[in-house]
């Protein structure tokens, strides 16, 4: 679905969707938010960015800022 608010000048830029979880506990126990950032993917899409212009950033799942890896 298409939005009036997402115009040509939004969709020339990337979409970038990012979750944080800091801790393997997290990502362990809070598995929606996994499907969330999948839907914020493919809402993106929707939305009319192309596949190849949307990043979808979890490289650093469960490592915390706090402590070095």
């Amino acid at each position: 679905m298409k939005s009036e608010l997402v115009t040509s000048a939004h969709l020339a830029r990337r979409a970038v969707v990012y979750i944080r979880q800091s801790t393997p506990a997290q990502v362990v126990n809070n598995q929606e938010s996994l499907c969330l950032k999948d839907a914020h993917g493919q809402r993106a899409y929707e939305l009319g960015w192309r596949p190849c212009d949307i990043d979808i950033i979890d490289a650093d799942l469960g490592l915390s800022g706090a402590r070095p890896p």
